[in-house]
């Protein structure tokens, strides 16, 4: 039985319970040695069966118009006594309390404990949802480095091929690696499959993490040439690094490799000499059933007359890569000359397949998570906000930062790095940013946050980890935090030479709003303030003042106070220009002003 699988009840739902098969019922448990309580319990759930321990600790079932009898019988203490089912679910017996009692011989959800229970080939347990079916195939291209990015890519096509009703899938792959954790991801996810037969095509090879893959479908099959294995490191970053596996990570992946072979019936003693060059595999004979088998040199050891005539087929000293031509030997399924060859063996020969391979939205996504491009686009995103705060109302700059971040996050969730979380916090980072430019200016707790708010989601959308645990992770989060570094530097550069140059250019020059021109003079204007070249180090002097703002306070702007061009803030979200206004807080050269009636 499985381990989440239930017995009973016997009679179904819906249906009355029929007094005349209680008495057969009760006779079959007799006859095969079973409580003939507990079968009427599973045979009428609306009887009371109880589970009672006598002094000798022994398990009996009971109904409660027995449970007199049997007490007075057998010395039974009080608390003893207690319902025979689990959760209070009449009628139905679950697994593990169904191997106690003795009607299922194993709890298991691994068909190689079952094969090796009743000795026989794992291939022979393997599952084929095509067996009294017509074929529904499709072709899934699996190219190049296995990433986040190819991770999500595979998800959408298999979710597709499922929609679709597809029972039979053809991952046709080449590929030399990637990460440890997204190939795993995609193997577990692979592995997962029942509804569809699965079957890898190695149309050239599927070495390092990528072999992880073939060893998760149901087939496999190498194209003339293809090679498989090989799992001694990782391909990490944007440009395809690699870099050796350390000792942890060859003890996890091999045990990972094992899982995924005993799932699927694949040898496992292949799987783990994919992974572990100190391996040394044998062929030899299972003198129990008599079949040929690939063991490794501790099963050998441990128990030599299981296994007999062994024959060295892999030394140890390297990893093994498995060539089309060796397939069969290792038991990894068989070599084809081409496509049509592999569609005959499936009775597909001749039959056109529809080939899922990466769509335009696909290439996109992966254009976008160059981590040049998407850095380039982090750029643009921040310019343009510091921008649009700077030119207020202009609304071009404010339209681009957004449509930046929109890229950003959407190629960061498609690749399946980025979720909500992420989103959010960047969404809260632009409120509390809001909240400090145009409700509480000068408060500096709402800036500070929703700043950090924002750096977090973008370095959390940029990894699949929350935090690093191994080399490479660390090395990407530095990369990331260096590249927000030069991204930030880059856009205090560019805003100081655009303030500087952006108004005597002879386009940009329109979207600036200019302050009025003052022809005014000190004659026409006896309270004139000082000229504003004379520098201060504060503007507390103007405290209670009034003048006139010569632009848009959005919130910033500037203001005339009689010969004095000042920048200012307003106390509010709004001011529009040539509105007379008062001066309610100066902190240094910050002015806070508010309108006039």
């Amino acid at each position: 039985m499985g381990n989440d699988a239930a017995i009973g009840p016997i009679t179904p739902d819906g249906e009355a319970v029929k007094a005349s098969y209680r008495e057969p019922i009760k006779d079959l448990a007799r006859r095969k040695g079973k409580s003939p309580d507990l079968y009427a319990g599973l045979f009428d759930r609306d009887a009371d069966l109880k589970l009672v321990t006598t002094a000798d600790r022994q398990a009996h079932y009971v109904l409660a118009e027995n449970l007199d009898a049997f007490v007075k019988a057998n010395a039974v203490d009080p608390k003893d006594i207690q319902s025979a089912w689990d959760g209070g679910t009449r009628g139905v017996l679950k697994s593990l309390r169904a191997r106690e009692e003795g009607f299922a011989k194993l709890r298991t959800d691994d068909r190689t404990d079952i094969a090796n229970v009743y000795h026989i080939d794992t291939k022979a347990l393997s599952s084929d949802p095509t067996l009294l079916e017509e074929a529904r195939p499709v072709w899934i291209a699996i190219d190049g480095k296995i990433d986040s990015i190819k991770e999500a890519y595979l998800r959408r096509r298999i979710d597709q091929a499922r929609r679709e009703r597809v029972n039979l899938v053809f991952f046709k792959i080449n590929s030399a690696g990637g990460l440890i954790s997204a190939a795993d991801n995609v193997a577990t996810l692979i592995a997962g499959i029942k509804d569809m037969k699965t079957v890898a095509y190695i149309d050239d090879r599927a070495t390092g993490v990528a072999a992880l893959i073939p060893l998760a479908c149901d087939d496999i099959v190498f194209r003339k040439d293809a090679q498989m294995g090989g799992i001694d490191q990782i391909v990490f970053g944007g440009r395809g690094q690699a870099e050796h596996l350390r000792p942890g990570q060859i003890e996890s992946l091999t045990r990972r490799a094992e899982v995924i072979a005993g799932q699927k019936g694949h040898p496992i003693a292949v799987a783990h000499a994919m992974v572990d060059p100190f391996a040394h595999v044998f062929q030899a004979t299972n003198a129990e059933t008599g079949a040929a088998c690939l063991v490794l040199q501790s099963q050998l050891d441990s128990n030599p007359k299981q296994f007999l005539n062994p024959l060295s087929v892999k030394e140890p000293g390297n990893v093994l890569i498995v060539k089309s031509g060796d397939s069969s030997t290792f038991g990894l399924g068989q070599e084809v000359l081409n496509d049509e060859a592999l569609k005959a063996i499936y009775g597909l020969r001749g039959k056109t397949i529809r080939i899922d391979g990466p769509t335009w939205v696909d290439g996109l996504v992966t254009t976008l998570n160059d981590p040049f491009v998407s850095w380039v686009l982090l750029f643009i995103g921040v310019f343009m906000l510091i921008l649009e705060i700077k030119m207020p109302g202009v609304g071009l700059p404010a339209i681009t930062s957004a449509l930046a971040f929109l890229l950003f996050f959407w190629s960061r969730y498609l690749s399946g790095t980025a979720d909500q979380l992420e989103i959010l916090l960047f969404l809260v980072g632009l409120v509390c940013l809001g909240l400090e430019l145009f409700v509480f200016p000068g408060f500096g707790v709402f800036g500070l946050s929703g700043f950090l708010l924002i750096v977090v989601s973008i370095v959390m959308a940029s990894h699949t980890f929350v935090w690093p645990t191994q080399d490479y992770e660390y090395r990407q989060m530095a990369g990331t935090l260096f590249q927000i570094v030069a991204v930030m530097a880059g856009v205090g550069i560019s805003a100081a030479l655009v303030g500087k140059y952006i108004p005597s250019l002879p386009i940009f020059n329109r979207m600036v709003l200019k302050p009025e021109t003052y022809n005014g003079s000190e004659l026409d204007d006896p309270t004139a303030k000082p000229p504003a070249d004379e520098g201060y180090e504060s503007l507390a002097f103007l405290m209670g003042e009034t003048g006139r703002t010569t632009t848009v306070l959005k919130p910033s702007g500037k203001a005339r106070f009689g010969k004095l061009l000042v920048d200012v803030r307003a106390d509010g979200y709004f001011i529009e220009p040539d509105r007379l206004i008062e001066v309610i807080d100066v902190q240094g050269m910050k002015v806070i002003v508010k309108p006039v009636g």
